[in-house]
Parts: C-alpha cells; structure tokens; sequence
C-alpha cells in the first residue's frame, strides 16, 4: 500500500470511529463486547485496507464490515437464552444508521451556526462546554454578574437551535 492510501485509510478509520462505535453500541449491550467488536473492526478495516477504493463510500464498506462482524460475535453467543435474529438485527443496525446519519447532519449544522456567532456569545459557549467551565467560574473569567451569563446562554442556545433548525429544514433533513 502507497504511503498516500495509508495516511488517508488511518485518517478515515480515526474520523469514523465515533460513528463505528455508536453503530456497535446500538446492537450490543455489555461495554466489553462493544469493546471487543470495534477493535476487532478496526483489525478488518486495516487489513483490508487495499480493496477499499479512495472516493468511495467509506462508511457503507465500515459499517457493512461492522454488521458483520456484529452479527458474527452475537452467533458467538447464541447457547445464550435470548438472543436476536439476523432480520433483526439488520432492522435495528438500519435505524442506527439512520440515526447517526442524522447526527452528523446536526453536528455539520451545529458547526456552521457555531461559527456565525459574534465572539463574545462564542466565548461563552466555548468556556461553558468545550471548556467545561461553571456559571461561576465563568462569570470570574469574563468579569459579569452569573444571572447575566446564564441569560446571555439562553439566549445563544435558542439562537442556535434556531438556526439549527432552519439549516436542517434547507437541506431537507427532519429537525
């Protein structure tokens, strides 16, 4: 494999494990299992790296692989009382999908509005959530009253949802 098609399949795998995960953990349910599967997707990923075309879908070849490879350890387990048929399964590995999709059209939404925020209401939002900050310590950092943060907040978030809203509705996707 050319060091170009390597650093693009590791930059791949690396932006859609999220995703990969959540897809796993939609269709396990002990912590360990969801574990075991997406590192044992991520061995497959790597392995089949080469038969992976550049341009195409990748998350259609990850997430079929990942199907499979849930699909494989539940039948692991099928001495088990309860467990899921195939049909099943791939309904619900659907929906999952489906969710993430949506997801991720949010996330895309969420970042755009983000970025035409005036700096000062962006400040807020990033010390209070990428930062992780409280009202009060907020309200040191910046120098305002508490109650005039947490307004100012309210206010960015219902901007945000606002526009959230909208860009999804413009694209035709469900709000």
């Amino acid at each position: 494999m050319q060091n170009s098609n390597l650093s693009e399949i590791v930059g791949l795998i690396a932006r859609h494990q999220s995703r990969l995960r959540g897809l796993v953990r939609c269709l396990l349910v002990r912590p360990a299992d969801v574990d075991d599967v997406l590192q044992e997707i991520n061995s497959v990923l790597w392995e089949k790296a080469s038969e992976f075309q550049a341009g195409t879908d990748f998350w259609a070849w990850a997430s079929q692989i990942a199907r499979f490879k849930v699909l494989n350890h539940i039948r692991k387990y099928s001495r088990d009382r309860l467990v899921f048929d195939d049909q099943w399964l791939n309904e619900l590995a659907d929906l999952a999908e489906e969710r993430l999709s949506q997801i991720d059209h949010r996330r895309d939404a969420l970042e755009g509005c983000l970025n035409k925020l005036p700096p000062p209401q962006r400040q807020l939002i990033d010390l209070r959530y990428a930062g992780g900050h409280a009202i009060e310590s907020i309200s040191e950092i910046i120098g305002r009253p508490q109650a005039s943060i947490r307004q100012t907040l309210y206010r960015v978030r219902q901007t945000l949802l606002a526009c959230i809203q909208s860009k999804l509705e413009a694209e035709g996707g469900a709000a």
